[in-house]
């Protein structure tokens, strides 16, 4: 239960529902209003899919490249630092909204940007590939954990216009902030747990 509710809970942070929400308004801005759910269902059901088909082939391409476990936890946990960093500065908002501008796109878009990459971004499907290879982890839980993350994920980016008229901008880009708090402290046991591993120290 453990391994299945901090594994949810990276799922939830890397897909980042939360600073997802003004993206996902502004690049639906033009879009009928009743037409905001079914899209954000549907793109995320198509980014489910995405990152589930990293998940699956993981564990084949981490074999044949002949990475070990330890390179795994050092590599997740460096992408993730990386990520939590530009979650806590804004710096996710800001690649992204530069790529993105909500008067040249067209009013229902397919795939990109929604799906990819403000859902399965790049640390959702690298969170994906990696934990793919863990073998029988991926099966017993980081399937279920994504599953779970991807579902509330979902949930409050179908409450987007809505919660954005409750909380306001600020409040948003503070709640991602906290989320990139706690993403960094999982990004360091990682990198921990990947020294260990490495010089086979003692857990």
């Amino acid at each position: 239960m453990k391994d299945f509710i901090s594994t949810a809970l990276l799922f939830f942070l890397v897909i980042d529902p939360v600073g997802n929400l003004p993206l996902f308004i502004a690049t639906l801005g033009k879009a009928p209003p009743e037409r905001y759910r079914p899209i954000v269902i549907r793109e995320s059901t198509i980014a489910l899919g995405l990152m589930l088909v990293f998940m699956f082939s993981g564990n084949h391409i981490l074999s044949y490249l002949n990475l070990s476990k330890a390179a795994i936890e050092l590599a997740g946990g460096i992408i993730l630092f990386l990520i939590s960093i530009k979650m806590i500065f804004g710096g996710a908002i800001a690649i992204y909204s530069r790529g993105t501008n909500p008067e040249t796109e067209s009013d229902e878009p397919l795939i990109v940007p929604l799906a990819i990459p403000f859902i399965a971004g790049p640390a959702a499907l690298s969170t994906c590939l990696l934990l793919g290879g863990t073998g029988y982890l991926a099966w017993t839980v980081a399937i279920p954990a994504l599953i779970t993350a991807w579902l509330l994920a979902t949930l409050i980016l179908l409450c987007g216009r809505w919660a954005s008229r409750l909380l306001g901008t600020k409040l948003l880009s503070a709640l991602e902030a906290l989320m990139g708090l706690i993403l960094v402290a999982l990004s360091a046991e990682m990198l921990i747990k990947g020294i260990k591993m490495a010089f086979n120290l003692g857990a």
